[in-house]
């Protein structure tokens, strides 16, 4: 989120949005550059921060709670992260 005139990032705000770029990084150069979900390469939509818990829900930004997903596989559990989680357990 830039910032702007009209809506100005506080320092917590930006102290985030850092943490968030730094692990997105740090995901990508760790899987490198594929999907954490399905280990296809993204089309030029590339990859997004997404958290296993949703922040929503109590989840936080951390190494543990966030993969770099591809855009289908973000808009699909966006909505339903408990499709995640279920995926995530059986394998």
């Amino acid at each position: 989120m830039k910032r702007t005139l009209l809506r100005k990032v506080s320092p917590k705000q930006a102290k985030e949005l850092k943490a968030r770029r730094l692990l997105k990084a740090q995901l990508i150069l760790e899987s490198k550059g594929l999907c954490m979900t399905c280990k296809k390469r993204p089309n030029f939509l590339g990859l997004s921060l997404s958290h296993i818990i949703p922040l929503s829900r109590g989840g936080v930004t951390s190494r543990e709670n966030c993969v770099a997903e591809c855009y289908p596989c973000h808009s699909r559990f966006e909505k339903h992260p408990e499709l995640r989680i279920k995926e995530l357990e059986n394998g």
